[in-house]
């Protein structure tokens, strides 16, 4: 391994104008030592020294503005193109705080996308690695420098994606490998490698685009990364690992959101090629069956397959194949059983594996504004999930001596028993699925069905009313945020920063805050933090802040004060300091250590007191008080801006103002839910709601008719121009 390169007491840290001069000086005439002698050559000593000092030059803006305009950009890359060892490291660490600043990166070439791919796979070295792994990241996710100007928004946008699309394609083309080699790092050791590895994963499937948004997840399923996942998400992860574990499980959904739209075509290579591949399976090319030529024979309504998969697009179609090759002996004992029984006692494959994938897609509730608010460990398991609950419909038909009219009633009883299984709580791997899936008796899973409200549980998996449902929620979600939105504009009480801060600090007597962001005054571009206590009286301290949302929504609005002058400030009178909520882009949650105190207030006040609303009071006397438990440590959040800078920051007293404020300032900035009371309170509301208009529709006796209506053939010599409305 590579020695960390210990620098000669003689020679001087460059400035920062020499250190962007040398780069440039020496990308043009650099090369290797002799490695036959060993030693190193004067220049390549510069060239390390002058990259070491890049690393935090370049986090500099005005620097940074300086050394692109200069070319620097392409002096870093030739620099990485040839460089290896320590000053590799310090080259690729240079980039990573230099795109940092957001700055475009359509000029990179493609050479230089593919040897950082190749880095990533051929190279062992974590120092390596790990920055290599983030400029990936930021190339595959489009970050080109932000462009507020209308009139070029569009183009730069178009161009950004562009080269995106190109860059994750060119990544996977050149570096087959790559995908595997990531999910191997998963498991990594380094926490900050294993956490690129994540989001440069996720990233590349957010981003997928063409054959690759169904090829990617494909891999992975191949890979087993699932299984790392998992053991990721078991594993107590960090607030940050957690949210990126997050982000992951969201991309997969909205990778599979965007396949169901994809139609089938036969026109289509691909897609040709699946139904091709399933029908050779099933071997009954020479079985001969009264008025069907091909695809009927193996479950499809017409000898025109792409009708019956318009419901789940291309998204069925992948999972029917990949069942169909995964149980190449289950599926034809399937297809030939069913072919020789009388047509009316048919159970037809192709139309049952898309009843349910349609089934478990409703369950998760998958579309394109999917946002993970809690781990769903089986969902990642879908493939499994989907053979299995596949054969326990197949199982139920011929348990019930079903008919082919009685195909909804079979797609009933398997929706009851896979929510069932999936809302219990000792189901917690795929193992466990599979034996209640399969191993429970037909007859409990009837008698549970007739103990449900027949009425409503027939009602809730009909097409019409997941289309209720989803107007209903989207309703709901806009109650949701005009009652958060609201909390805000009351305002609330919240220690001071440097209060609880430094009461921790007399309290533990080391001032240790590990478990919290503490950005120094002169980092903030607000400058929002309160003055340390000093050596003044604990009693003159300001205390608490009180958070106040503009009218226009566009502020946030603050002051100071030595106690809670009162439950609410009506006014803003005594708030005179603003946040702009526009420079906000992120929010994070953090844990309050908890050997923090509480603060306890006793004002003592005299007849010649007069006290005066918004102003401390006098006679104030403080008490500090430990809490019996560490709730409140989790309960923690702040704002924070584009360049990661702190902006605001908030220790609520429960887990009901967490999601208020929280979901408050998410919601306001269109950045969805992010806390599970607020998740379950949407549920709730939405379900309430589907439950009042079905209550309607019973009492008005309206009949909701099962799944889609099935648009008839066109008739025979209408030509191509006929359609229905």
């Amino acid at each position: 391994m590579a020695q960390p390169y210990e620098f000669d007491t003689p020679t001087p840290t460059p400035t920062p104008t020499e250190a962007e001069t040398l780069v440039k000086r020496m990308s043009s005439g650099y090369h290797h030592s002799d490695s036959s002698v060993g030693l190193e050559t004067k220049d390549d000593k510069v060239l390390k020294i002058a990259t070491f000092s890049l690393q935090n030059y370049l986090k500099e803006p005005d620097f940074a503005t300086e050394f692109l305009e200069r070319g620097g950009l392409e002096s870093l890359c030739e620099i990485i193109n040839k460089a290896s060892g320590n000053t590799l490291a310090y080259a690729l660490n240079s980039l990573t705080s230099l795109m940092s600043h957001n700055t475009t990166w359509v000029t990179l070439p493609d050479k230089f996308v593919t040897n950082i791919a190749h880095l990533i796979v051929k190279e062992t070295l974590v120092t390596i690695c790990r920055p290599a792994t983030a400029i990936l990241i930021k190339v595959v996710a489009s970050e080109s420098s932000a462009d507020t100007n209308t009139d070029t928004t569009a183009t730069a946008t178009a161009t950004a994606t562009a080269t995106a699309t190109t860059a994750n394609a060119n990544a996977n083309a050149t570096e087959p490998d790559l995908l595997a080699v990531l999910v191997k790092r998963l498991q990594s050791p380094d926490y900050a490698l294993s956490l690129n590895s994540l989001a440069l994963i996720t990233t590349m499937i957010k981003h997928a685009s063409g054959e690759n948004q169904s090829d990617l997840p494909i891999l992975l399923e191949q890979l087993n990364a699932q299984k790392h996942i998992v053991s990721l998400m078991n594993n107590h992860p960090s607030e940050e690992l957690k949210e990126q574990l997050f982000h992951y499980q969201s991309a997969i959904i909205q990778n599979v959101s965007q396949r169901r739209t994809v139609s089938v075509s036969m026109s289509n290579p691909r897609h040709a090629r699946l139904l091709v591949a399933i029908w050779d399976v099933a071997g009954v090319k020479d079985i001969q069956m009264p008025g069907t030529r091909k695809w009927k024979k193996i479950g499809f309504s017409t000898e025109i397959p792409q009708r019956d998969l318009t419901r789940m697009g291309v998204f069925g179609l992948e999972k029917m194949h990949a069942f169909v090759m995964r149980n190449k002996d289950t599926f034809s004992k399937m297809v030939l059983e069913q072919i020789h029984r009388p047509e009316s006692k048919r159970c037809p494959f192709a139309k049952a594996s898309i009843e349910v994938t349609d089934l478990l897609c409703s369950h998760w509730n998958i579309n394109a504004g999917y946002i993970a608010a809690e781990f769903e460990q089986l969902l990642l398991h879908f493939d499994h999930i989907q053979a299995t609950t596949l054969q326990c419909f197949y199982r139920i038909f011929a348990d019930m001596e079903a008919t082919a009219a009685d195909f909804s009633k079979v797609s009933a009883l398997v929706r009851s028993q896979l929510r069932s299984v999936l809302k219990s709580e000792g189901i917690k791997d795929v193992s466990e699925f599979d034996h209640v899936m399969l191993g429970t008796p037909y007859q409990v899973i009837r008698d549970r069905r007739l103990k449900e409200l027949e009425w409503a549980d027939d009602l809730l998996g009909r097409e019409a009313i997941r289309n209720l449902r989803a107007r209903l929620n989207k309703q709901s979600y806009e109650f949701i945020k005009k009652q958060r939105i609201s909390c805000l504009l009351q305002g609330a009480w919240f220690p001071a920063p440097n209060a609880y801060r430094n009461t921790a600090y007399l309290t533990t007597g080391t001032g240790s805050t590990s478990n919290h962001p503490t950005p120094s005054t002169a980092g903030s571009p607000l400058n929002i933090m309160t003055p340390t206590l000093g050596s003044g009286s604990m009693s003159n301290t300001k205390r608490w802040r009180y958070y106040k949302l503009s009218p226009s929504k566009k502020a946030l609005q603050y002051g100071d004060f030595t106690d809670k002058v009162a439950p609410v400030l009506k006014s803003y009178e005594h708030l005179n300091n603003k946040i702009d909520l526009g420079m906000v882009a992120e929010i994070k949650s953090w844990q309050r250590p908890s050997t923090v105190p509480s603060f306890s207030t006793t004002t003592t006040t005299t007849a010649t007191t007069t006290t005066t609303p918004g102003v401390p009071t006098l006679g104030s006397s403080m008490t500090m008080t430990h809490p019996p438990s560490t709730e409140s440590s989790n309960l923690s959040f702040s704002l924070y801006s584009n360049k990661n800078l702190l902006v605001a920051e908030f220790s609520c007293t429960s887990s009901a103002q967490l999601s208020e404020w929280k979901d408050g300032f998410s919601m306001l900035l269109d950045k969805g839910i992010t806390c599970k009371d607020t998740a379950a309170y949407l549920h709730a509301l939405t379900e309430i709601g589907v439950k009042v208009k079905l209550l309607q529709i019973a009492g008005d006796r309206v009949e909701v008719p099962h799944g889609t209506l099935e648009v008839p053939p066109v008739p025979v010599g209408l030509g191509s121009g006929f359609y229905y409305e």
